[in-house]
């Protein structure tokens, strides 16, 4: 064999295995290296032609920008190279990370946001080429964020949530394309699980007020106004998705691994609350109407167990147009031993017999007629008289001995009840009690619901933890569309009660996923709704 007939064999052979080098990672015989599965992010070749850039990483980035790790972030394969070594982030400029500006506008640094990849093999080049637009050249995000290949192409997609005309939420992404990411939308019409379970819970949304590390309403329909100071952290936030840092699967993510572990929004009970409103004179009615709200679902932790609090208030005052829930009194006080049970004035039924006597000690109040009680304070009693009540009969005073003073200086309630009312006008039209439905310092999950198709007369469900406590059917709705005081922690009693009454008091506690919608809440949702709560609140 001539030596030319050689050469063409050696080189022959060289071809073959380059060939066989390159195309091995994606071959179903030949997908094992070096005793490790081959997969995304595992082609030798390419790895050494196309490395990850050691200037752009996780905290690493070009000296005019700043990431935003509130966003999606991590390796991922836009170029279609077969390996995951394109680094994807969300930029800012630098300087204006948490600056606030007029939402729309270039001072607002939410405008000023663009997704970025700086791409494998560029090392030294700019890192900002393959990129989307900002937002305020119409490029949309979100905090549910996530990259996959959509489209099946090879290339990974960047996608998120996103309200759309008619106000639908969307899973939408930006095609990869060859140099940059197309400026047009596309839909995700197979989402990974967790961003499906999120698609889920916006459908019928009014409001949805995370409170993880910011004030904002995802369903964006609401402006709120904090009293006292209020605040939560909205910057120091460490997005770490294990499934991008390192490779992994092409289609995965996972949005639970990129938020940490949060404490809510807290009220101090002293001077803080929120104010809502969907208008610049802060009043619902433009976007949020209360006769269409058919389920308010949120959690709750109370650090004290305030007069009268009511987590949720919307109204146009004291007993007008109320829509609340809250507890009753300062909580569930247990009676002291060996006190006796008196009847109530009408002694209506034995539900209505848990007025204490004796040293447990009854407090002198001036008479009054269960309605006229009504209309003067929102301390209302549940029963009704069709006769003249009569004056109580109240024991004479004695003075507390040692013993009984250890009683009367117990520990606070460990409980409370929870009270539900609607009214219409000036007249309260429904109200519901759920006995011991909080503990204290613990973290509750509530859920008040319509469980039917009635649009005037349907029925109400109360769920605690997952658990049906109270059903009521032909329940009243809400008749007036417009608002004017709406809060979160305020009770709207608070303003128009004297010195001398027993005056209602703030929320002191925290909230958390704080949710309105337009239609009723179903067990799957309730329970997607609940397990999403607990992984965030390290439940």
């Amino acid at each position: 064999m001539s030596w030319e007939t050689w050469l063409f064999v050696v080189f022959l052979l060289l071809l073959i295995t380059l060939a066989l080098d390159i195309w091995r990672p994606f071959s179903g015989v030949f997908n094992t290296f070096e005793g490790f599965m081959s997969g995304p992010g595992s082609n030798q070749f390419m790895m050494g032609y196309f490395p990850r850039r050691g200037d752009i990483s996780f905290g690493t980035e070009d000296g005019m920008y700043e990431q935003d790790d509130r966003h999606v972030m991590g390796y991922v394969d836009v170029q279609g190279l077969g390996v995951d070594h394109d680094f994807c982030r969300m930029l800012v400029p630098k300087g204006t990370k948490g600056t606030k500006g007029t939402k729309g506008t270039k001072g607002d640094d939410e405008s000023k946001k663009f997704f970025a990849c700086a791409l494998a093999g560029t090392e030294g080049l700019t890192s900002t080429s393959y990129r989307t637009p900002t937002v305020f050249e119409g490029f949309k995000t979100s905090r549910d964020d996530y990259m996959r290949d959509a489209d099946i192409d090879g290339k990974t997609d960047y996608c998120a949530i996103v309200k759309m005309k008619g106000g639908v939420f969307e899973a939408q992404c930006y095609r990869a394309l060859t140099t940059t990411f197309d400026t047009k939308q596309f839909i995700d019409t197979e989402p990974p699980q967790d961003i499906s379970d999120v698609l889920l819970f916006y459908e019928g949304i009014m409001f949805w007020f995370r409170f993880i590390d910011d004030l904002k309403d995802y369903a964006e329909n609401l402006t709120t106004y904090t009293s006292g100071g209020m605040t939560i952290d909205e910057v120091n936030v460490k997005i770490m998705p294990i499934q991008l840092l390192e490779g992994g699967k092409q289609g995965k993510t996972d949005l639970d691994e990129r938020v940490q572990v949060t404490e809510g929004l807290k009220f101090n009970g002293i001077n803080q609350f929120i104010r809502l409103g969907d208008s610049p004179d802060m009043s619902f009615g433009s976007k949020i109407t209360l006769p269409t709200m058919k389920c308010i679902s949120f959690w709750v932790k109370f650090n004290e167990f305030t007069n009268n609090a009511h987590i949720i208030d919307f109204g146009n005052g004291a007993g007008k147009d109320n829509v609340f829930v809250g507890i009753v009194g300062r909580g569930d006080p247990s009676m002291d031993e060996g006190a006796t049970i008196r009847k109530s004035a009408c002694e209506a039924s034995d539900l209505n017999n848990v007025l204490p006597v004796g040293q447990s000690g009854p407090q002198p109040v001036p008479d009054m007629t269960p309605q006229k009680l009504m209309l003067s304070t929102a301390n209302v009693d549940e029963y009704m008289c069709e006769s003249t009540v009569k004056s109580r009969d109240l024991p004479h005073f004695k003075p507390f001995n040692e013993k009984q003073k250890a009683k009367a200086t117990k520990k606070a309630p460990d409980t409370a009840t929870l009270i539900w009312e609607v009214w219409n006008g000036e007249l309260r039209m429904e109200h519901i009690n759920v006995l011991k439905a909080f503990k204290l310092n613990t973290w509750t999950h509530c859920c008040i619901t319509t469980a039917s198709s009635d649009a005037v007369r349907p029925a109400i469900q109360i769920w605690i933890d997952g658990v049906k406590m109270a059903e009521k059917d032909g329940t009243h709705m809400p008749q007036v569309a417009i608002t004017k005081n709406n809060y979160f922690g305020k009770n709207n009693w608070m303003t128009g009660s004297s010195q001398f009454e027993n005056k209602p008091e703030l929320f002191n506690g925290s909230l958390f996923d704080v949710r309105g919608y337009s239609q009723p809440m179903g067990q799957q949702k309730l329970k997607k709704t609940i397990a999403w709560g607990k992984k965030r609140l390290g439940i």
